[in-house]
């Protein structure tokens, strides 16, 4: 399965969880440690925009990756089985919990997510306390800054 994921120069390579446990995250409360990861560049790069409600003029780096293959490291509950209220803006405790629970079980490496932004794109909360997480390989690190109205040129 291929991921990847946006981040700072200097923690683009931290795969720890650490940043997600500093104040939590849409799936993680505070103090518990996990990745994010988008199942798509584009999916990747949509998340930052829509939480912080403008498009970051800041220069990131885009990590892709590889997790490993075996089905059964990964869980993909239907829309209907997340919690009311998973989707709301700011993250509340209905996904917070939600992911949390899971996080503590530490049955499986990933739980695939619909985006808060856009159900049809998926992300992939990733458990950095899994064993599998070591099986985790980086295939390609590259600049990414998001393009800004009016410097694309017309091909």
């Amino acid at each position: 399965m291929q991921a990847w994921r946006i981040g700072k120069a200097d923690t683009i390579t931290d795969l720890s969880g650490a940043g997600a446990a500093l104040y939590g995250g849409r799936w993680n409360p505070p103090d518990t440690p996990a990745l994010y990861l988008g199942l798509s560049p584009c999916g990747c790069a949509l998340d930052p925009v829509i939480l912080a409600g403008h498009v970051p003029q800041l220069q990131f780096k885009i990590m892709h990756l590889e997790l490993p293959p075996n089905p059964e490291l990964y869980e993909e509950p239907a829309l209907d089985r997340l919690p009311l209220g998973w989707d709301t803006f700011p993250a509340d405790r209905p996904s917070m919990d939600f992911g949390g629970e899971w996080l503590e079980r530490n049955d499986q490496l990933g739980l695939i997510l619909p985006s808060a932004a856009m159900d049809e794109t998926r992300l992939v909360l990733i458990n950095p306390r899994h064993p599998a997480c070591a099986q985790i390989k980086v295939l390609q690190i590259t600049d990414f800054i998001y393009g800004k109205p009016g410097t694309r040129r017309a091909a």
